[in-house]
Parts: structure tokens; C-alpha cells; sequence
């Protein structure tokens, strides 16, 4: 029972981090939907992470008044010694195209089980610390420092560094799953891994995707406890196209090991404003 307990929290945990960093700068990303394969990733010899088994959706699109909207949908299911686990989420955010303002919503279900919702927004000064005020649940408010990345202000960091020959940065990320202190992200850059150039090609919008730059990143993430014993609360890597399109990524969390890989691409019209 506690070995299931343990992996139901752990799958929570790190459902809430897909898709929450990929480079892409803010002109360059293209309104998609996108659908992803979840399996098992890969694990160092002598681990045996459980078995996983679901899907992964994204949509990003423009919004009349300026910004971009995302939402993802993930549902997984986890098999380990000690039982199974089933996670469905829905996270919902947009963001001014400066990475000023961010608002977001969270909903989540484990095992049947439907947890709190989480909703909020930033509004960031243009000196000094911003801060996160939470109407789910009521009254939480959060300070931010100044620089603090979110989903979409992460991308265009993250392409602007690999355009630079950077090699990797560090910065406080907000994601707004719950109501506590931003993480702190350590990203470094590099080449795709072969298995991921050899993927097969996804259906749908093929222009989308075929002879675009692709980036590659891996991003720990830290919270204040584990920053000082050096050791990551999650990691993730990605390979993501220059047009913001995600072709292929990892979660790494504790014992779970997720994998996912584009199958679908469809393109999605400009709003009507």
C-alpha cells in the first residue's frame, strides 16, 4: 500500500510538468494541435520503473486580444509491483506575449479521485518582484521574483540561448499547479538523440514538421529543499521544432519514467476577431 501511495503521488506530480517547457520564440510559434504517444522511458540497468501506457494532447492558439492560449490534456495509466495508477489531468494558461502577465488553471484526477482545482494569474511590475494571486484556492498569493519564467516565456528563453550558442541557463520557473514558491530550472542545450531523428514521421500536417531546425534541451527542476542537497525534484528533456511543434519528450520523476512522441499534427486557424 505505501509502494502504491508513493507511485500515486509521483505520477500526480510529474503529469503536471508535461509540456511545460519546449523552445520556441514568441513569432515563430504556430497555432497547433498536437497529439502524443506515452510509454514507458527509459531507466539506468537494475531500475525497473512501472509500466506506462496513455496520451498527451496540446493546443496552442492565438487569442484575439494578444497572447497565446495552451491546453493540455493528459491521461496515463502506471503499473508497478505495488499496483496501478491512473492519472487525468487538464491544464488551461495564457500569456501576454511580453511574459508579463500569465493566468492558468490546473484540474486533476487520480484514481477516479477529482483533486482541488487550482486557478490564479501573475501580473509582473516592470521592476521588482511579481506575485501570484490565486482565486483557487481563495486568497493564496505567492511572490515571484523578478525574471520568473512561465510555460510559454521558458520557449523563447530557451530558443534565444541555443540562437546565441549558449550552452544552458538557469532561472525561477512558475508553473501554477499549486499554490507554493516558483522552482528553479537549470536547462542545458545539445543535440538530439539518434533514436529521436530516426522517430517515424506523424500524421496529419506534414508541412508542420518536415525540414524544420530542431532543438534539443534537458531542464532539472529544483524546489528550495532539494536545491540544497543538489538533487532535482523532476527532469525532463525535449526535442522541439522551431516553430514551437514538441516532436518527442521525457519526464523523469522519482520512479516514473514517462516518454512521448508526436503521432498527430493539425494546424489551427487564426481567431476570428
Amino acid at each position: 500500500m505505501r509502494r502504491h501511495s508513493r507511485l500515486t503521488a509521483t505520477a500526480a506530480a510529474a503529469a503536471c510538468l508535461i509540456g511545460a517547457a519546449a523552445p520556441a520564440s514568441a513569432q515563430d510559434m504556430v497555432p497547433h494541435l498536437a497529439v502524443y504517444e506515452i510509454t514507458t522511458g527509459r531507466a539506468p540497468a537494475g531500475v525497473s520503473p512501472p509500466e506506462v501506457r496513455g496520451t498527451y494532447v496540446f493546443r496552442l492558439q492565438n487569442e484575439c486580444g494578444g497572447g497565446m492560449k495552451f491546453e493540455q490534456r493528459l491521461r496515463f495509466e502506471a503499473k508497478g509491483s505495488g499496483g496501478s495508477t491512473e492519472v487525468d489531468q487538464t491544464s488551461t494558461g495564457w500569456e501576454s506575449t511580453d511574459g508579463k502577465r500569465y493566468r492558468f488553471t490546473h484540474r486533476s484526477a487520480v484514481d477516479g479521485k477529482t483533486e482541488p482545482e487550482v486557478r490564479g494569474e501573475v501580473d509582473s511590475p516592470e521592476r521588482g518582484d511579481a506575485q501570484a494571486r490565486f482565486s483557487q484556492p481563495p486568497g493564496r498569493v505567492v511572490t515571484l521574483p523578478a525574471g520568473t519564467l512561465f510555460p510559454l516565456s521558458i520557449m523563447r528563453r530557451t530558443v534565444k540561448a541555443a540562437k546565441d550558442g549558449e550552452t544552458g541557463f538557469e532561472a525561477p520557473f512558475f508553473l501554477g499547479d499549486k499554490p507554493e514558491q516558483p522552482q528553479a530550472v537549470s536547462v542545458l542545450l545539445g543535440k538530439p538523440p539518434r533514436r529521436v531523428i530516426e522517430l517515424p514521421p506523424p500524421q496529419g500536417d506534414r508541412s508542420l514538421v518536415d525540414g524544420r531546425e530542431r532543438f534539443y534541451f534537458r531542464a532539472s527542476f529544483y524546489d528550495e529543499e532539494a536545491k540544497s542537497t543538489g538533487e532535482p525534484r523532476h527532469e525532463l528533456s525535449s526535442v522541439t521544432l522551431d516553430n514551437g511543434v514538441e516532436v518527442w519528450g521525457t519526464q523523469e520523476m522519482g520512479e516514473l519514467r514517462l516518454e512521448y512522441r508526436l503521432i498527430r499534427i493539425e494546424a489551427l486557424p487564426k481567431p476570428d476577431c
